[in-house]
C-alpha cells in the first residue's frame, strides 16, 4: 500500500490550559480558540511577547466590528494567554492585517504596539494602531494614524517599527487612490504615551507607475537612517518584479527618490493550498552589528511551474543600500518544482541572522502538504545553515479553504530575535529566535479555519535535515490476509520508512529509532541503520522497522509514529507520520447521477441552477459534442463577471459512515493566465446539514485526486476568487475522487460554481456520472488471536487493491522484495504492450499505482480481459484484470 494517507496531529499546538508540545527544533504552542485565524505577527522584548493576527471567532453583527486577535506570553513562549481581540470603538471597524512592534526603554515597561486597518466612524478607510505597557495583556486604542483619506481612497499592507534610541513610530503602507497605488510613510513621536498620538503628515516615498505594495520599514538602532522596501512592478527584461527602496537619514522625516534594488526576478507562482499568495517581498532589517540591510525574498526560477514555483533568497546590503550583493537562495535545492514563499527575516543582538518561510518541499510538488522551515547565519550571510521544519509533521495547508474563512494569510511577517529587556544583558548566540505562523488543523466537518502559532526556536544549532515524506511509508501486514494492503487489529506490520536527506551537505551515519504515539500499537523493531545519505537523496534502512496493533485496536483509526533521526555531526531531531488502519467493510451508494435520464436542456429533477452574481450563464444538461454521450451537465463561459452554480439534491449520510467516498468525471476549457492563475475557474463544493457557505473539496477532505490547477484572480466571480479552481483546457474528461472523513450523521448538498470575470470565452465546463459512496470501516473478518509472523515474500508480487472487473478506475498494489529496476504493464490477450504503469528503480517496500480505463494520450481499455505484467529483475508475476 501507499503509506499515510493523512498525518493526525491532535497535541501538535496544544489548547489553553495545556503544556506546550516540543517541535523538532524547539517549542510550539498556542493558546489561541481553535479555526479562523490567520496573518501572523510578533514581537518580543525579554520574556514578554506578543502576537498578533487576524481573529475571525465567533465575531458577529451589528455592533463595532475587530478582527485583530492578540495572545502574549510572560516567560518567554513558555505559555501564552488568548486574550481575545482588540477593542473596537462605536461605529470603528480594526479589520485585521497586523503588524507589531515593541520599544524597550531605558526605564519602564517595554511600550508595545500593534498596528490594523482601520475604518472610522465616517466611513473612510484608515489605519490606526493600539498600545499596551504591560505585555500585551491589555491595550489601549484604537488611535487613529494620521488624517483618513478622503473619498475611497484606503491604505494596505502597513508595517510598523520603532526607532529604539528615540522611541520614534514608524509606519509604512501602500495606498490606494484615485490617482493610483503609492507607498506612503509617517511617524509620531507620542505614540508611547498620548491618547491619542500626534503623527506627521503622510510622505509620499514611491509614486512610480509600477509601484506595488507590501511595504517594509526597518530602523538603524545606532543611527538616524531609516530604510523603506517593497514589492515593484518594473516589468524588466525577463522578469516581473523587483524591490522598491527608499533611505531617510533623518528618522523619516524625508526619503530619498523611489529607486528599484536589482536584479529584477519573477515572483513566486502560487504554491497549491495557499489562496493568498500575491507577495514576493518578505522581510527587512537592520543588522544591529554592522548597520547592514538584511532582505528576503520570494522568487522564480523563471515564472512557470515547469522551471520552478518559487525560492527564497536573500541579499544584503553593507552601503546603507547603495549596493547589494548578489542573491542566493535560502532553500537547499533551488529550482526544484515544489514551492518555498513568505519568508520572514531577523536579526539577533549579537548579529545572528534567522529566516523562516512556508515550504511544501514535503509534497509532491502537486499537493498542499505544507511546513515552517527555518536556517540561521552567525557570519552575516555568507552561509547558512541547512533548512530544517518547525513543525513536527506537514500539514494539509488547503483544509481552511472555504468561501469566507480565512485562509494561512499572504505573509509570514512574524520572525523576531528576541530583545533584550530593559538594563539586560545583551543576547548571547545561544539564545532562541520566534516565528509565529498559521497553520491548518486537521480536516474535521464544519470547521475549516486556521490557527496561529509561536514556535521558540532553540539555540540555533544544525538539526538533523531527514524527514519522512507523506505517503512515503511502505506497509507489509501480516495478519488475516498477507499483503491485503490494510492494517487492521492483531497484525504485525513490517515498515520500509525512506528518509529525505533534505539538507545541503551528505550526512553520515544517519539512524531512526521508531516510537508509537497511539495507544495499543507497540512498536518491536525499533531502531535502524541507514548510513550515508547525499543530499537530495532517499536513505533506505537496512532491515525493515517492525510494529504490532493489539487485538483491541480501533480499526479506521489512524496508527500515529514518531521517527527520532539522528546523523554524525548534527543535533537529532524528528519527524511525526501516521498510518491509516481498518478494512471497508460495508459500502452504500448514496447518491448517483449520469444526467442521462432527461432530455436536454434540462436538468434531473432536485437539481437547480443558481445564478449567484453578475449575467446568467445557466447550468443546463447538454448533448452536443464534447458532452459525453448521451448527456452532460454544462455550463458555458461567457465574458462577464459571475458566479453561477449548479446545486445536487441533498444527500443524508449514515451515521455510521467512517467517510463518504465522492467522485465525478470534468472537463473544462476555460481562460487561463497561465499554467497556475487564471481569471474563470470551476470548483466543487457543498452545503454542510442545510446552513452557512460552502465548503471547498480540500476543506474537509484527506485525500483529494487531480488537485485544483489554478489559483483564481481575486475579482473572479464578484470578489469569490483568490482560492483554487480547476481552469485551462483539461485535454478532456478528467476522473475526480475526494474523501470527506467524519461526516456520519450529517447531510450533504454537492455544488459546482463557475466564477468569471471579463475574460475572453473560451468554451465551458462539462461534469458527469457524479456518485457518492459512504464507506464503514472496521476490522473485517480478521480474527483476535495471536497472529504468525512470515518472511517477506522472496518474489514479487501484484494484486488488485480495488474492483476486479473494473469500470473507470481500480488500484493495482505490488511488492518489491529487493531493490532494483520494477516495471509494469498492461497487455492485450494477443500480446501488445498497452500501457505501461510502473518503470522505475524502487527499494525493498509496497507500493500502489492507480489503473484506468481511460487517460489522456493513452489507448483506451475497452471493455474485454487484460493481463498485468510485473518485472523485478529475473523474477515476474502477474495477473489478470477485467475492464468493463
Amino acid at each position: 500500500m501507499d503509506g499515510p494517507t493523512d498525518v493526525a496531529r491532535p497535541g501538535l499546538l496544544e489548547r489553553p490550559g495545556e503544556p506546550l508540545a516540543l517541535g523538532p527544533i524547539g517549542r510550539l504552542g498556542t493558546t489561541a480558540a481553535p479555526d479562523n485565524q490567520s496573518e501572523t505577527a510578533v514581537a518580543a522584548s525579554g520574556s514578554l511577547v506578543v502576537a498578533g493576527f487576524n481573529d475571525f471567532i465567533g465575531f458577529s453583527l451589528p455592533g463595532p466590528l475587530s478582527f485583530s486577535g492578540v495572545m502574549y506570553s510572560t516567560d518567554g513562549g513558555d505559555s501564552f494567554t488568548y486574550s481575545g481581540r482588540l477593542a473596537a470603538a462605536a461605529g470603528t471597524e480594526v479589520r485585521g492585517d497586523p503588524s507589531v512592534a515593541v520599544w524597550t526603554r531605558s526605564a519602564g515597561p517595554p511600550v508595545f504596539f500593534y498596528a490594523s486597518l482601520f475604518t472610522n466612524p465616517a466611513g473612510q478607510h484608515s489605519l490606526c494602531i493600539h498600545r499596551s505597557t504591560d505585555g500585551g495583556a491589555s491595550w489601549a486604542g484604537p488611535f487613529e494614524i494620521g488624517t483618513a483619506p478622503s473619498g475611497s481612497d484606503f491604505p494596505d499592507r502597513e508595517w510598523i517599527a520603532v526607532d529604539p534610541e528615540t522611541g520614534r513610530l514608524l509606519v509604512s503602507w501602500t495606498h490606494f487612490g484615485s490617482s493610483g497605488v503609492t507607498i506612503r510613510a509617517a511617524y509620531s513621536d507620542d505614540a508611547a504615551t498620548a491618547s491619542p498620538p500626534t503623527w506627521s503628515a503622510a510622505t509620499t516615498v514611491g509614486a512610480r507607475p509600477w509601484d506595488g505594495q507590501c511595504t517594509f520599514v526597518a530602523s538603524d538602532p545606532h543611527g538616524p537612517n531609516v530604510y523603506l522596501a517593497w514589492e515593484s512592478y518594473p516589468f524588466t527584461g525577463f522578469s516581473d518584479t523587483s524591490i522598491g527602496f527608499s533611505r531617510s537619514t533623518n528618522n523619516g522625516v524625508t526619503w530619498s527618490p523611489a529607486t528599484d534594488i536589482g536584479p529584477g526576478f519573477w515572483h513566486h507562482l502560487a504554491p497549491y493550498g495557499f489562496d493568498r499568495w500575491l507577495w514576493s517581498v518578505g522581510g527587512l532589517v537592520v543588522n544591529p552589528i554592522d548597520g547592514a540591510l538584511e532582505v528576503v525574498f520570494a522568487a522564480s526560477q523563471n515564472g512557470t511551474p515547469a522551471g520552478d514555483f518559487g525560492d527564497i533568497r536573500y541579499i544584503r546590503s553593507t552601503d546603507a543600500g547603495a549596493s547589494w550583493s548578489v542573491p542566493v537562495a535560502l532553500d537547499a535545492f533551488p529550482g526544484a518544482d515544489r514551492a518555498q514563499c513568505f519568508p520572514s527575516i531577523a536579526a539577533a543582538p549579537d548579529g545572528r541572522l534567522d529566516a523562516h518561510w512556508y515550504d511544501l518541499s514535503a509534497g509532491s510538488g502537486r499537493d498542499d502538504w505544507t511546513d515552517v522551515f527555518y536556517t540561521f547565519s552567525t557570519d552575516f550571510g555568507a552561509h547558512w545553515s541547512s533548512p530544517v521544519p518547525v513543525t513536527p509533521a506537514p500539514w494539509r495547508n488547503e483544509a481552511g479553504n472555504n468561501f469566507g474563512a480565512p485562509h494561512q494569510g499572504d505573509y509570514l511577517r512574524g520572525g523576531v530575535s528576541a530583545a533584550p529587556g530593559a538594563g539586560a544583558a545583551p543576547l548571547a548566540a545561544a539564545d532562541p529566535s520566534l516565528v509565529c505562523f498559521a497553520w491548518m488543523a486537521e480536516p474535521r466537518v464544519g470547521s475549516t479555519g486556521a490557527d496561529p502559532a509561536v514556535a521558540s526556536i532553540f539555540p540555533p544549532a544544525q538539526f538533523v535535515p531527514l524527514r519522512v515524506r507523506p505517503g512515503s511509508v511502505g506497509v507489509v501486514d501480516y495478519g488475516c490476509v498477507n499483503f491485503d494492503g490494510h492494517l487492521v487489529a492483531g497484525e504485525y506490520g513490517d515498515l520500509d520508512i525512506p528518509l529525505e536527506n533534505i539538507g545541503r551537505s551528505a550526512l553520515a551515519g544517519a539512524s531512526a529509532s521508531l516510537a508509537s504515539l497511539s495507544p495499543d500499537v507497540s512498536v518491536i523493531d525499533a531502531t535502524r541503520a541507514y548510513g550515508s545519505i547525499a543530499p537530495g537523496a532517499i536513505g533506505t534502512a537496512v532491515g525493515r522497522f517492525r510494529i504490532r496493533l493489539s487485538t483491541a485496536y480501533p480499526c479506521g483509526e489512524p496508527a500515529r509514529f514518531r521517527l527520532t533521526l539522528s546523523a554524525s555531526g548534527v543535533t537529532s531531531s524528528y519527524d511525526e507520520f501516521s498510518l491509516p488502519t481498518g478494512v471497508p467493510i460495508s459500502t452504500t451508494t448514496l447518491f448517483s447521477e449520469s444526467f442521462d435520464g432527461v432530455a436536454a436542456p434540462a436538468l434531473p429533477a432536485g437539481w437547480s441552477s443558481l445564478g449567484q452574481a453578475g449575467a446568467a450563464d445557466p447550468w443546463v444538461t447538454s448533448a452536443a459534442a464534447p458532452a459525453s454521450p448521451p448527456n452532460s451537465a454544462f455550463v458555458p463561459e461567457i465574458g462577464a463577471t459571475t458566479f453561477t452554480r449548479l446545486e445536487a439534491p441533498v444527500v443524508a449520510v449514515p451515521a455510521s459512515a467512517d467517510y463518504i467516498e465522492i467522485s465525478f468525471k470534468l472537463r473544462c476549457a476555460l481562460s487561463q493566465y497561465d499554467a497556475r492563475s487564471a481569471p474563470d475557474g470551476v470548483s466543487f463544493e457543498y452545503q454542510l446539514d442545510g446552513a452557512g457557505g460552502s465548503h471547498f473539496a480540500t476543506a474537509d477532505a484527506d485525500q483529494f485526486d487531480d488537485r485544483y490547477t489554478h489559483n483564481l484572480e481575486r475579482a473572479s466571480g464578484n470578489g469569490s476568487g483568490d482560492r483554487s479552481a480547476w481552469s485551462g483546457i483539461s485535454a478532456g474528461y478528467q476522473p475526480v475522487r475526494i474523501r470527506i472523513p467524519g461526516i456520519g450523521g450529517h447531510t450533504v448538498r454537492p455544488r459546482f460554481d463557475l466564477t468569471t470575470t471579463d475574460a475572453l470565452p473560451t468554451g465551458g465546463v462539462w461534469i458527469d456520472d457524479v456518485k457518492i459512496v459512504a464507506v464503514d470501516l472496521g476490522c473485517g473478518a480478521c480474527g483476535t488471536s495471536a497472529v504468525a509472523l512470515d518472511d517477506t515474500p522472496a518474489s514479487p508480487r501484484v494484486e488488485l487493491l480495488g474492483p476486479n472487473p473494473f469500470q473507470d478506475v481500480t488500484a493495482l498494489g505490488y511488492v518489491t522484495p529487493r531493490a532494483g529496476r520494477v516495471r509494469i504493464d498492461v497487455i492485450s490477450i494477443a500480446g501488445q504492450r498497452l500501457r505501461t504503469l510502473v518503470d522505475r528503480y524502487a527499494p525493498p517496500g509496497v507500493y500502489s499505482v492507480p489503473l484506468r480505463a481511460r487517460e489522456p494520450g493513452r489507448p483506451a481499455l475497452k471493455p474485454g480481459v487484460y493481463l498485468v505484467r510485473m518485472t523485478a529483475g529475473s523474477d515476474a508475476a502477474s495477473l489478470r484484470i477485467v475492464s468493463l
